[in-house]
């Protein structure tokens, strides 16, 4: 039986070999639109450049999700197909993976098991990669199985947003324009998490990068975290990624950290020196 492993590009896990026999992994691409031009979240876009028109770009710029035939051109690649999604809360994809699913499913000869994380960046990579791990220790696990431990990763995982630069967020509603100006102005460094309901939830604001880290393992440590895999993205940002790093493996030895560039649509919403942190607890520990 074969397996697809396939998530939307606001996973930031690009170029990724599945060690699970028979098993493919797939990203189906956002879009960015700037100024009138449409941008493919792929292996080909140049992220810096984004970055650089987005801002100087004066409107407000948007995203766009993969179509249904994208999605289901992907799930029709192996028999049975594990699919994550950014929340269904920030992007249509997930709408457009469910009808994509149902229309692949009614086709028949594949089995598919949609996630909504709630989430983006490093809860998707955290996801990919342990269902990756999941189907080589199990092989001969079933499909119901692999979904039941999908799902528990995606119920004991989150991520952490540390950004200092909201002028996207603004631009699109996300953030009141006041608060993104006064945190830009005071040079205000933001942590947020992922609620719920997958929307963006301020944990707390510090300045300097000291304290953001320090801010950064207190919510961990908070969430339950003990260990495990812990994925971490960044906007051009690689030395506050590993200085992060180096501060979770000094506080849990046994924590396995991946460090990441973001792609294009979480770079368009993190920006400029932002980092998106993925970890889990209990089931979401790792393999």
């Amino acid at each position: 039986m074969s397996w697809a492993i396939i998530a939307d590009s606001s996973c930031n896990l690009r170029g990724y070999t599945p060690t699970a026999a028979d098993t493919t992994y797939a990203v189906a691409p956002l879009k960015i639109n700037v100024g009138g031009t449409e941008y493919v979240d792929d292996d080909n876009l140049d992220v810096a450049e984004l970055n650089r028109l987005v801002a100087e770009e004066q409107s407000a710029s948007s995203s766009s999700c993969p179509s249904v035939g994208e999605w289901a051109e992907l799930f029709r690649t192996a028999e049975k197909v594990v699919a994550v999604t950014i929340s269904a809360n920030l992007s249509g994809s997930y709408e457009a993976a469910v009808m994509a699913r149902d229309m692949v499913m009614a086709e028949g000869g594949h089995q598919i098991h949609l996630v909504n994380s709630r989430a983006a960046g490093g809860k998707l990579e955290l996801i990919c990669l342990l269902s990756d791990r999941y189907l080589t220790k199990y092989p001969e696990a079933s499909f119901d199985e692999v979904c039941t431990y999908i799902d528990g990763v995606e119920a004991f995982s989150t991520v952490l947003f540390s950004l200092s630069s909201y002028e996207n967020l603004t631009k699109s509603g996300r953030m009141p324009k006041m608060a993104g100006l006064l945190a830009n102005k005071l040079n205000i460094r933001i942590l947020g998490t992922a609620s719920d309901e997958g929307t963006i939830k301020i944990v707390a604001p510090t300045r300097g990068q000291k304290k953001m880290i320090l801010k950064v393992v207190q919510a961990m440590e908070g969430d339950g975290f003990a260990g495990g895999v812990v994925c971490i993205d960044h906007v051009e940002n690689e030395t506050m990624a590993r200085e992060l790093s180096t501060a979770i493996e000094n506080r849990w030895p046994n924590a396995e950290v991946h460090i990441m560039s973001c792609g294009g649509l979480c770079s368009y919403y993190a920006e400029a020196k932002g980092l998106i942190i993925g970890y889990g607890w209990n089931t979401a520990s790792g393999l």
